[in-house]
Order: structure tokens, then C-alpha cells, then sequence
């Protein structure tokens, strides 16, 4: 083969390239001062314009004017100029005036001598995904605005979190970053087989929401509105959890001394029987307050059984789960035997894993059936 053919073959090969480009990218020639000289169809579509209405124009038309009358703008074609490519994402404006996004290259076309000569640019319209990326922004700067947000690895270490979710538990960034998330946590909660559990779900990419109770620097209570949610990446597996939150601690506790100022009735349905039904949230003074009216009641009646139904128990945690069997206990103390009814898988597994000794405390998963149990009883 002559030097003549490789020759040919090369320039044929180079063409070939150029025209694929042609195909696929948008693709505009300037003189080296800025003045159009050419472009091809798929950039004039981007643009809206017509050939004959850009040759000879300068690059200007496609800039805001303060862009365009910038010392930035003026560098930027020195840089070319001396033979020097740029690529990044560039804002450009249509015939119309709307808001194109670029991602592109400009490349300066050399001489034999290594001299540029012209500057010819290759572009992808990526104005969709530039807005739709503006638009997931600005809602994740409105959540953040709005709620409290932190992020979590896979293994509940503590990536980062806003300023409100700081504010809400009275740490700086700097204390809880690396830290594991039981940091905000009841410790016997945290050492527990449901919070084991609640970590597993979330590492199968399954997202949770609920009313959680919390601990803050100071060691106070604290109840969010909250939803643990896994960020998945492109092949679908959970790469870090993210949580967003609302503060509603004043709520709960309104709710809460609600609850505490409806007295719990504690009634005689039988001959030795007495019935208290527990509705709502169960904290150490609502605790407090159903154990004296219960035992003050065995006292008052003489009565040799109480029942406690927890069906409408709103959480049952550790801290609940403890109350409910101190009422129970101090029951059995007074000779009285104790049902407790209501017992739900969940419940049954939260004391079960508390390692709680019940003792002569009987427990049931219906109302109807303490009922016969403890009719039964007084009755023989």
C-alpha cells in the first residue's frame, strides 16, 4: 500500500467518524474570533433556528447578554484561541430565549504548522435532566426547610444531618457524625431484638414510618413523626438510609396527659373480679396512677382477681412492657391473681425477649377468654 493510499484510507476513516458524530451530536464551527461558520441540523433543532439565520452571526447570539459582555466571555475565546479546548455544561439561550443546557466541547482545529485555525464545538442537549436535577434540588432544600433530616450507612452510622434535626436534639454535627444511631435511643431498646430487627428490614431495602421515641443530649424524651427510607442504586440494592422527620414530643405529651387525666376505671364485674381496661399511651406516671387505683380497689373489694386488658395499648416498648408487669406484680403482692388479656404477637415477643419472669401472672390474647378464665376461677 502507497503512502498515497494510507493516506486516503486515513482521510476516509476520519470521515467516517465525522459523519457518525454528525448523526448523534449537535455540532457548530466558528472562526477563531467567534463568528459562525457552520452547523449542523441537530444543533439548529436544539436552537430553533435556520442555517442562513446563524452563519456569519457571532457565538454571542446564544448567550445572556451579561454573560456575553463579561470578562469571563472574552477569556473564554482568548483560551480558544490560543489553541486551548473547554468542556463542561454550558447555559445557552434559544431563538425563542429559552433556557438551553449544553454538556459540550469547544476544540480548536489546527494546521500542519500546529496553528488553530477554527474552533469546532460538540453538544448534547441535556436541558431535561439539568431541569428535572434543578427540581429534585429545590424539593430536598424545601424538606430540608421543613423537616428534620439525617442520613444513616447501612449499618446505622450516622452520615449527616440538617440543622433541625440538630436543633430537635440539642447536638452539633461534629458529636453524632460517625456515631450509630442507637445514640438516640432508649439503651434497652437498642440492645433489644426489635431493634435488631427494624435495622435488618431497612437493609432489605424496606422502608419504614411510624411515631418514634427518641432521646435527646440531655437525656429527654423525644417523639417524631418519622420515615426511614432506603436510597437504592442503580442496580436496586440500599446503598444508605435517609430519615425525615417532624418533631411532635409537645403533641404526644398532650396526648399523653390527656390519657392521664381520664381516669382509668377499675371496675367489679364479678364476685372477686375486677376489670381495668388500659386504653392509649402507658408511661411511668399513667403507670403509677392505674397501680394505685387498681391495688386500692383489691383492698376496697377484697377482690382475688384482676384483670388488665392491654388491647388498646398504643405502643408496647420496653418501658411499657415494664410498667404493665411492675401493675401486674403489685397485684399478685396483694394475693390477688392477675390476668393480663390482649396479648399480641408482638407484645408476647417484646416481653419474651425482655426475659421478664411472670410468675403466677396468667396471660391470654383475648378479653373473652380472661373473662372465663377469671370467672371460672372465682367461681370454683
Amino acid at each position: 500500500m502507497t503512502k498515497n493510499q494510507k493516506a486516503t484510507m486515513a482521510h476516509g476513516d476520519l470521515m467516517a467518524i465525522y459523519e457518525a458524530l454528525d448523526r448523534v451530536q449537535a455540532i457548530i464551527e466558528f472562526n477563531l474570533d467567534g463568528t459562525i461558520v457552520s452547523a449542523n441540523q441537530n444543533f439548529l433543532d436544539i436552537f430553533g433556528y435556520e442555517l442562513d439565520e446563524v452563519v456569519g452571526q457571532h457565538h454571542r447570539m446564544f448567550c445572556e447578554e451579561s454573560y456575553a459582555s463579561s470578562k469571563a466571555y472574552a477569556e473564554f475565546w482568548k483560551k480558544l484561541g490560543r489553541g486551548e479546548s473547554d468542556a463542561a455544561e454550558f447555559k445557552r439561550l434559544g431563538k425563542d430565549g429559552k433556557e438551553i443546557w449544553l454538556q459540550a466541547s469547544y476544540n480548536p482545529v489546527l494546521d500542519a504548522e500546529g496553528n488553530p485555525v477554527r474552533v469546532i464545538k460538540f453538544a448534547t442537549d441535556v436541558t431535561k435532566d439539568k431541569l428535572q436535577i434543578a427540581e429534585y434540588e429545590g424539593m430536598v432544600r424545601a424538606i430540608n426547610r421543613a423537616q428534620a433530616v439525617i442520613e444513616f450507612e447501612m449499618d446505622g452510622t450516622v452520615i449527616t444531618a440538617n440543622d433541625q434535626f440538630l436543633r430537635i436534639f440539642g447536638y452539633r454535627l461534629e458529636d453524632i457524625v460517625g456515631k450509630h444511631h442507637r445514640i438516640f435511643c432508649d439503651p434497652g431498646y437498642a440492645e433489644s431484638q426489635e431493634y435488631r430487627r427494624f435495622w435488618e428490614k431497612l437493609g432489605r431495602g424496606e422502608y419504614e414510618s411510624d411515631e418514634f421515641r427518641r432521646i435527646n443530649r440531655d437525656g429527654g424524651e423525644v417523639w417524631l413523626q418519622a420515615s426511614y427510607n432506603p436510597i437504592l442504586d442503580l442496580d436496586g440494592r440500599p446503598r444508605k438510609i435517609v430519615k425525615f422527620a417532624s418533631d411532635i414530643t409537645t403533641e404526644v405529651q398532650k396526648r399523653s396527659l390527656a390519657l392521664l387525666e381520664m381516669s382509668t376505671p377499675v371496675t367489679k364485674i364479678w364476685d372477686g373480679v375486677l376489670f381495668a381496661p388500659i386504653v392509649g399511651i402507658v408511661d411511668s406516671k399513667r403507670s403509677v396512677d392505674i397501680m394505685n387505683k387498681a391495688l386500692s380497689s383489691i383492698a376496697d373489694t377484697r377482690a382475688t382477681t384482676l384483670l388488665l386488658d392491654i388491647g388498646g395499648v398504643a405502643i408496647v416498648d420496653t418501658a411499657v412492657a415494664n410498667h404493665l408487669i411492675k401493675i401486674a406484680k403489685a397485684a399478685v403482692l396483694m394475693g390477688c391473681r392477675t390476668i393480663i388479656s390482649g396479648i399480641s404477637p408482638a407484645i408476647a415477643q417484646t416481653i419474651a425477649e425482655l426475659g421478664i419472669d411472670l410468675g403466677a401472672i396468667k396471660t391470654t390474647s383475648t378479653i373473652e377468654a380472661a373473662l372465663r378464665e377469671s370467672i371460672t376461677k372465682s367461681g370454683s
